[in-house]
């Protein structure tokens, strides 16, 4: 209950009020990543950082200096990190906020969405997700690919093809192989919305599913 009430009362308010500061600003950075998938499409777990970002943009620079010259005028911002295409901040202590200008490849279009106006489609976040479980071992990839598995009809060659566009070496046998050899036990690490928790077997099963349709790539 402490865990639902943090981020239904003093998490989730402050993103929302970062994403109406920077929606009113009308640029062009898109939410993707883990809380556009949870808050925006499958409402499944916790997710704390936004991902903002954009494709090739020459202004980005710039862009990013208009929001932080706004978000100043409501909360204490600090910069993190900054770099040619990547910045990131910590709002008030508790948000991090990550700005990505990304290569200039992008599936699919946009969605409108009740806490943004730029969501990123769940084919792109899948593409994406794809090539984070390659490079990092975090449980929130394998559950967000298994979910995104679950909720849509997937286009695997597709899929592989724009991963393959951003990161090159991502093969659905090395990705199945991630898979098949995550350890189930690590859901519990999952910051779970009340309900939505899958059953080990279910999830083993589930698994085991989404390497085979994969494979019939």
């Amino acid at each position: 209950m402490a865990m639902n009430s943090y981020y239904n009362d003093t998490l989730y308010p402050l993103q929302d009020k970062v994403l109406k500061i920077i929606d009113n600003l009308e640029t062009p950075f898109y939410l993707t990543g883990g809380t556009a998938l949870s808050r925006c499409y499958l409402h499944h777990r916790y997710s704390d950082d936004l991902d903002l970002f954009v494709n090739n943009e020459l202004n980005f620079a710039k862009v990013v200096e208009l929001i932080l010259i706004n978000l100043n005028k409501e909360s204490k911002v600090k910069v993190i990190i900054k770099s040619e295409s990547y910045i990131s901040l910590m709002i008030n202590g508790q948000l991090k906020v990550d700005f990505v200008n990304d290569v200039i490849y992008k599936y699919g279009k946009l969605e409108k969405k009740g806490i943004y106006s730029k969501v990123d489609n769940l084919e792109n976040i899948l593409s994406n997700k794809l090539s984070a479980l390659i490079s990092r071992d975090e449980a929130k990839d394998v559950v967000d690919i298994l979910m995104i598995f679950k909720k849509i009809k997937v286009n695997w060659k597709k899929i592989f093809s724009d991963a393959n566009s951003k990161a090159v070496g991502i093969f659905p046998i090395d990705v199945s192989r991630r898979l098949l050899d995550f350890p189930v036990v690590m859901i519990d690490k999952i910051k779970w919305i009340e309900g939505m928790k899958p059953e080990i077997k279910s999830f083993k099963a589930g698994i085991n599913e989404l390497c085979d349709s994969m494979l019939k790539v």
